[in-house]
């Protein structure tokens, strides 16, 4: 019994220090979680769930039979059984939630297709954690109240949580990098290390708690390290600034000559009758538009960030003329259904020039000029469309 008192404080102090770090770390960087964002969202729900299986383990582990400290009854077997299958459905959302974020965060867009398949995950793995509380053969529950591992429970869990947790974000990471993603500031080597070392030793020492530690303390390191982010975000659109084109013109430069980049710069048309027109508030709210607009049309090929004023530049992870068509389609599409399906006193459109960065002959500063210039060219051709 010695043992097992020592391994139930083990758990309630991994699990409380667990819970601690969290709540620290969620309310000093509340400001830093865009809720409105698909990343954001994600990284929220990953915190609450996190916490919440903190609170469960501990419970169960408290009425589990093998701690001494309950007596043993339908009630708490019944409470280990559906608290395990909670802590287990859990760690599924997280890893849903982890894939999402870092496709997310490094994309700026996840297609709806991966939300579709994720949630079919997921699904499926309830189904099977369901099927579990009535025919045992991933974790049970005995007469006595003592939680059991079973063998195939780790092979489950290998099937569902490893693609989510480690093959699928380090390979989308991995790809992003060699097509000449441009990355945002985020250590994913050290979640990975935090939270592999948390699983590691829970399996390594039966009884113990580590897991949820782990995982709080990568998620605390992925908060902090998104303080720097912070800078390089325009507060009016959440997209990136024009302190991060500077930070991507110096990581362009320095790339490797290989790196193939589009950039594009875009002007929201008539932005200044809008503004004299209707109020600074509606001009605010249509470069909100544009922002949102912009995001969704170039999806994961690109970033998108406001120049200045009613200005965005893309930068384009290719030079390939069919993406690029495509982008260049989307955009005029997405505006062309905006305007269709939303009643505001005017229509928006946007300017687009566009040039594919050849760093070999050219810096980044030049090429800025040339797109400016490309652009203003087709402001001036939509002017004279317009007059005829």
């Amino acid at each position: 019994m010695l043992s097992n008192s020592i391994n139930m404080v083990e758990i309630i102090v991994a699990n409380g220090i667990a819970l601690l770090v969290l709540f620290i770390c969620a309310f000093s960087n509340m400001a830093r979680i865009k809720i409105k964002s698909t990343d954001g969202l994600s990284l929220l729900i990953l915190i609450i769930v996190l916490s919440l299986c903190c609170i469960f383990e501990t419970f169960v582990s408290l009425v589990d039979g093998g701690s001494g400290i309950f007596p043993q009854n339908d009630f708490t077997r019944a409470f280990n059984l559906i608290g395990n299958t909670i802590t287990f459905t859990g760690n599924i959302i997280m890893s849903c939630c982890w894939s999402i974020f870092v496709i997310g965060h490094l994309s700026g867009y996840v297609k709806k297709t991966r939300i579709y398949v994720l949630a079919g995950i997921f699904l499926a793995y309830l189904i099977a954690i369901i099927i579990n509380c009535f025919v045992p053969y991933i974790f049970r529950v005995d007469s006595d109240g003592i939680y059991h591992r079973v063998g195939i429970g780790y092979y489950i869990n290998l099937l569902f949580a490893v693609p989510l947790f480690v093959i699928d974000p380090l390979f989308n990471y991995i790809r992003i990098k060699r097509s000449g993603g441009l990355l945002k500031f985020f250590p994913i080597w050290v979640f990975y290390l935090s939270a592999a070392t948390g699983i590691l030793f829970q399996i390594l020492f039966y009884g113990i708690s580590t897991i949820y530690v782990g995982f709080s303390l990568a998620v605390c390191g992925m908060l902090m390290s998104m303080q720097n982010d912070l800078i390089f975000f325009d507060k009016l659109t959440g997209l990136y600034n024009r302190y991060y084109l500077d930070y991507l013109k110096k990581k362009m430069n320095a790339s490797d000559r290989k790196a193939e980049y589009t950039a594009m710069m875009l002007d929201l048309n008539g932005f200044k009758q809008i503004n004299d027109k209707y109020g600074h508030q509606e001009g605010d709210n249509a470069l909100i538009k544009t922002g949102e607009l912009l995001k969704v049309a170039v999806g994961s090929y690109g970033t998108v960030i406001r120049y200045a004023g009613d200005e965005f530049i893309i930068i384009l992870h290719t030079q390939v003329d069919a993406i690029i068509n495509e982008v260049v389609h989307n955009i005029n599409r997405q505006f062309n259904i905006y305007n269709k399906g939303h009643v505001v006193p005017y229509e928006l459109s946007i300017s687009i020039g566009y040039s594919k960065a050849d760093l070999k002959k050219y810096n980044v500063d030049d090429l800025m000029n040339d797109i400016d210039k490309k652009m203003y060219l087709d402001k001036e051709k939509r002017k004279q469309e317009n007059m005829g």
